[in-house]
């Protein structure tokens, strides 16, 4: 079992781990100054996609999504879809390996032959793959709250390189730049996906939905506000032409001549954190190979497959720009290519399945303060409340950038006021999905 704070670390972590190290370079080649409004369209993404593992988990709960699927489209066709879904979970730890050896290759240990950076972290794979997932949401509990605390204090740490004109005009960009940099960043969002493999573990229906809202939006909201720093701090242009321009950022905090090197100190909190999401794919991967063939005990698959990713990344990219090309550009199509799909499929199949046979219809909600009124909680909004604030706080959010986007060519500082009511609403989301997380868990323990 892994409670919901847990997994809302998980997904904080997947969010950032997979755009800290790449893309920004790209957004801010396409959208320049305005590359900080770039997320969001992966907010409503991922909110589509807690929905969905919210109501698999109230329909069929303590089943996660490989055995769901079987259970819906059948053997053969949950096996194919089964499939579908470990191939890109695999082009996803293949691909984060290969990142987190050519970033310690090109920044870090230049002397290091490539193959040991590479194989370094299937060892680590191996001695993960004997546990279970709840190793991995405890080792990633210690650190990613290390990894928010470094985000989050360096707006001071670099306030004195800040330049806020560089920011200005705001919310100027043709239409179409923003819509593609908002498409690349799909492929990050996607990898929330793999949580799907550990619905089985978490309590119930909401702490699933409200976990994952809670997790990726907090994620999305350091990946902007990286985005914001890098453009205030090495402006609109310069950051495109950088290979990773978090690291480049970084090196620009100068806390008097003593402590200069603070990237070495980030590095040492960052990279742990990567590696904690690269384990969860993993032991979503075996756990999707364990449910095709119908075996429980996943370790058993623990070496080969790690051995197996281990070759499979030697072979897979030649150089950092054949990397960050699949990174960047392949990765949402292939996300927006069989996600949707998966997703539409089961659900319209599994609603159909439901008015077939209701009582099959099985639920774990009752620790749901709005449904159970003996379990209630002392708040001013009620969860459900909370819920649609959220979403109505989105919505808002949507409206700022679409009306500065319409007219803050004309009046730029309509495009500066907009540009605050987007910030103001996405930290405004990040404290209404905190509230339901909350109260899910006062009204589980009774509080």
């Amino acid at each position: 079992m892994i409670n919901q704070r847990q997994l809302a670390w998980l997904a904080s972590s997947v969010i950032t781990s997979g755009g800290i190290l790449t893309l920004q370079n790209v957004l801010i080649r396409v959208s320049q100054m305005d590359a900080w409004y770039s997320y969001l369209l992966s907010i409503f993404y991922v909110f589509v996609i807690a929905a969905f593992f919210g109501y698999l988990a109230k329909v069929y709960p303590q089943k996660h999504i490989f055995e769901v699927s079987k259970e819906i489209l059948g053997v053969w066709g949950g096996t194919i879809v089964n499939l579908l879904i470990l191939f890109h979970f695999w082009q996803m730890v293949v691909r984060d390996i290969s990142s987190m050896a050519k970033f310690s290759s090109t920044l870090l240990l230049h002397n290091t032959p490539l193959e040991i950076l590479m194989l370094l972290p299937c060892l680590l794979l191996i001695y993960f793959g004997k546990g279970s997932m709840e190793v991995v949401a405890r080792v990633n509990d210690l650190f990613y709250p290390l990894f928010v605390i470094t985000i989050i204090m360096m707006p001071l740490l670099l306030s004195n390189e800040f330049y806020i004109q560089l920011m200005t005009p705001s919310l100027t960009i043709p239409f179409q730049h923003l819509a593609a940099s908002n498409l690349l960043t799909l492929g990050g969002a996607g990898d929330v996906f793999i949580l799907g493999a550990f619905l089985h573990m978490v309590y119930n229906a909401n702490h699933i939905r409200s976990s994952i809202r809670h997790g990726t939006l907090l994620g999305i909201f350091l990946l902007t506000l990286l985005l914001f720093l890098i453009i205030v701090v090495l402006g609109p242009k310069m950051p495109g032409n950088f290979l990773y321009p978090t690291y480049n950022l970084v090196q620009m905090i100068h806390i008097t001549d003593f402590l200069d090197r603070l990237d070495i100190i980030m590095l040492t909190i960052w990279f742990p954190t990567v590696a904690c999401k690269i384990i969860a794919i993993y032991m979503a991967l075996l756990l999707g190979i364990s449910a095709i063939i119908n075996e429980r005990n996943y370790p058993i698959f623990n070496k080969p497959v790690a051995l197996f990713i281990a070759i499979t990344t030697f072979l897979s990219f030649k150089s950092t720009t054949e990397l960050l090309s699949f990174s960047n550009f392949s990765s949402p199509i292939i996300v927006l290519i069989y996600q949707p799909l998966v997703m539409g499929l089961i659900f319209i199949l599994s609603v159909r399945k439901q008015k077939k046979n209701p009582e099959t219809v099985k639920s774990k909600d009752e620790t749901d303060p709005t449904m159970n009124p003996s379990k209630q909680v002392k708040s001013r909004f009620t969860y459900k409340q909370w819920l649609w604030s959220g979403n109505l706080l989105l919505a808002f959010s949507t409206v700022c950038v679409t009306i500065g986007l319409m007219f803050s060519t004309y009046k730029p500082i309509i495009g500066i006021v907009c540009g605050l009511g987007f910030g103001c609403s996405l930290l405004l989301i990040g404290v209404t999905t905190y509230m339901e997380v909350s109260l899910l868990k006062q009204s589980q323990t009774g509080k």
